[in-house]
């Protein structure tokens, strides 16, 4: 079992992996999203970050499902906690540059403006690769904002523990096939739907989930390419197979394009 990840080992990416498919599972690193996307085949999964509890939606991820017909077969929810992580014997009085993924550095935005105020911030690809950067650069006026995990697998320390600004930081992660798969006990499923361009068009195709007694955990809006101001809508709603075909007739006989994007079984 192989699974594509954004980021290095010892990235959240990699945690979430490990999470759903095993300590043992073999992880390949990409640098960017589409490196992930364009790596999933028969013989290797893929794991991306689709959502943020804090910062909502990863815009790029839902782009790359948008555009490739790769499938999600599952979903990983994981807290999501940040260390400052600096050479060991360290002070923070001594750190001018701190690096981390844009995401990593929004989450403790609050916390480096209390206690960095004049410290470089920089943006990194990934968490666990900006330690590694500093380490083999040995940029000991430099910190980094990664994971516990990051910070022992370069044998650094860890010079302020859980910094992020909510508890409450959850980052939900797609795990991507090439094709639809089944999924024992899937119940629930992310689909796009494309209604009429008519008044209450949307309206009609939401009350079908309502009349089935189909909780929408998600709906957002994306636009659709090569049509300027049009929209088609990524739902994610908890449902079993037979309700999900009864919904699917439903919204056909709508006359709107659904795209089912996967039917799998909810995060624990």
């Amino acid at each position: 079992m192989k699974v594509a990840i954004q980021g290095e080992l010892g990235s959240f990416h990699d945690a979430a992996a490990r999470r759903f498919f095993g300590v043992d599972v073999e992880v390949l690193t990409c640098e960017t999203f589409r490196d992930v996307f364009e790596s999933v085949s028969h013989e290797n999964y893929g794991l991306v970050a689709i959502e943020n509890s804090l910062y909502g939606s990863l815009h790029d991820s839902y782009n790359l499902l948008l555009e490739n017909n790769l499938a999600v077969t599952g979903e990983v929810a994981l807290r999501i906690h940040q260390q400052l992580i600096g050479f060991p014997g360290s002070s923070q009085k001594e750190i001018t540059e701190i690096y981390s993924h844009s995401a990593a550095l929004d989450q403790c935005r609050g916390y480096l403006e209390k206690n960095f105020p004049r410290v470089e911030i920089s943006e990194f690809y990934d968490t666990a690769a900006a330690v590694g950067y500093i380490k083999t650069h040995d940029m000991r006026h430099a910190a980094v904002i990664a994971s516990r995990v990051a910070a022992e697998q370069w044998n650094m320390a860890i010079l302020d523990q859980d910094i992020e600004d909510e508890t409450q930081n959850i980052t939900r992660f797609f795990v991507l096939a090439p094709t639809l798969e089944v999924v024992e006990s899937a119940d629930k499923a992310s689909l796009v739907i494309q209604t009429n361009h008519t008044p209450g068009a949307l309206y009609e195709a939401l009350g079908v989930f309502e009349r089935h007694n189909a909780n929408l955990t998600k709906l957002e809006s994306r636009p659709v390419r090569g049509e300027a101001f049009r929209y088609q809508f990524v739902v994610d709603v908890e449902i079993d197979a037979a309700t999900l075909r009864k919904v699917t007739k439903e919204l056909e006989a709508q006359n709107c394009f659904i795209r089912l994007l996967g039917h799998y079984k909810r995060a624990a």
